[in-house]
């Protein structure tokens, strides 16, 4: 019992200085999950764990020197342990200095490959425990106070043209505005994962599909040798491609996209949307500043109505069009593409939230909402 209690205090040490990154560590209850404990068995060996212990997530790093002096183990020792980690993107390296994966890439280390390695399924399970039951998905789609790390981000053909759009607000300028030409298409997490599980909901609607992760992000993947790098005009061909197919494109919660990752989501594996869809998480995914509206040219063919994920918008017999209902809309567009007559198309609307100027505004206020300060 004693070896068991030294084989898991490693592990329960990781998962305290995941705890104190400003996104939270999953629990149940006020306790660290279980789960969760036996999630990171599997990411690290015991051996591992007894070196990844002295880490924390983004922005503490320690460097080698650090690392061995805290383990009591050479510099060479320490580095022998952390390459292997370092290769498959289990531990971050940066100029010599080395971190726990933030918490998006610790929680689908092994989801972002269609491949179906050993242990896949067992972590993909534990997720389920501990994101799904116990709720973690609150902490990552949002703060404890509701504040949305994500966005919803339209595309400029569903846009009315008589509205003007600034900066970052329409994704195909979004794309086109950011200074990088890094960008990897890599397998959609969520999505891979109930595809592992054998239980995705819209298998015969969606393909697994990729994200487009940005800038830093994109260079770290092509790195660990996850997805396949392209150029900024076929993220932006891929963009509209998935979109025309249904999925909602979604980015970071702040206008600055220095680096970072444009989501493409579906309403029922997407562990974000799926805070509106099904979750008890109903600002999860904060709405753009625009929404559907249907002119006199609509046919009442439905076809939005079958688009739309967040069942936002119904048919009025009266009024003889769509309607919105603005509390669900999340004003992503997905419903405004194929509309025959093109009678649907994106108006502004003044929402009460809006999104954060940079990456640091929004890191520090979810902090401050979790009591990470």
């Amino acid at each position: 019992m004693e070896g068991e209690d030294m084989h898991d205090q490693a592990y329960v040490q990781i998962a305290e200085n995941v705890d104190k990154n400003y996104q939270t560590a999953p629990k149940a209850g006020d306790d660290l999950s279980q789960a969760f404990i036996a999630y990171l068995k599997i990411v690290y060996t015991l051996e591992e764990a007894e070196l990844v212990q002295h880490l924390f997530m983004p922005p503490v790093f320690k460097t080698l020197e650090e690392l061995a002096d805290a383990t009591g183990k050479s510099v060479d020792d320490v580095q022998n342990i952390l390459a292997p980690l370092i290769t498959k993107g289990f531990v971050i390296a940066s100029k010599g200095r080395h971190c726990i994966p933030p918490i998006p890439n610790l929680l689908n280390l092994h989801m972002f490959y269609p491949d179906i390695n050993p242990r896949d399924r067992e972590a993909a399970r534990l997720y389920q425990q501990f994101f799904i039951k116990e709720k973690f998905y609150k902490y990552y789609g949002t703060s404890s106070k509701g504040t949305p790390v994500l966005r919803a981000i339209p595309i400029d053909k569903t846009i009315h043209p008589e509205e003007k759009t600034f900066s970052a607000e329409e994704a195909h300028q979004f794309i086109q505005d950011l200074q990088t030409e890094d960008f990897q298409l890599v397998p959609c997490p969520c999505r891979t994962r109930t595809e592992k599980l054998d239980i995705r909901e819209c298998r015969d609607r969606f393909p697994i599909g990729s994200c487009i992760f940005i800038g830093g992000t994109a260079r770290h993947f092509e790195k660990v040798g996850l997805g396949s790098r392209v150029t900024k005009e076929q993220a932006v061909q891929y963009l509209d491609d998935m979109v025309e197919r249904g999925l909602i494109p979604t980015t970071q919660n702040h206008m600055d996209g220095r680096f970072g990752v444009m989501c493409l989501c579906c309403g029922c594996c997407c562990s974000n949307v799926r805070g509106r869809t099904v979750w008890d998480n109903p600002t999860a995914v904060l709405p753009s500043p625009f929404i559907p509206i249907a002119g006199d040219e609509c046919v009442q063919c439905e076809a939005c109505i079958d688009r739309c994920m967040l069942g936002a918008l119904q048919l009025d017999e009266i009024e003889e069009k769509v309607v919105v209902d603005v509390e669900k809309c999340i004003g992503c567009g997905v419903c405004a593409i194929d509309c025959p007559t093109e009678a649907l198309k994106l108006s502004r609307i003044d929402r009460p939230e809006k999104p954060f100027d940079t990456d640091m505004d929004m890191y520090m206020r979810v902090a401050r909402d979790n009591e990470r300060l």
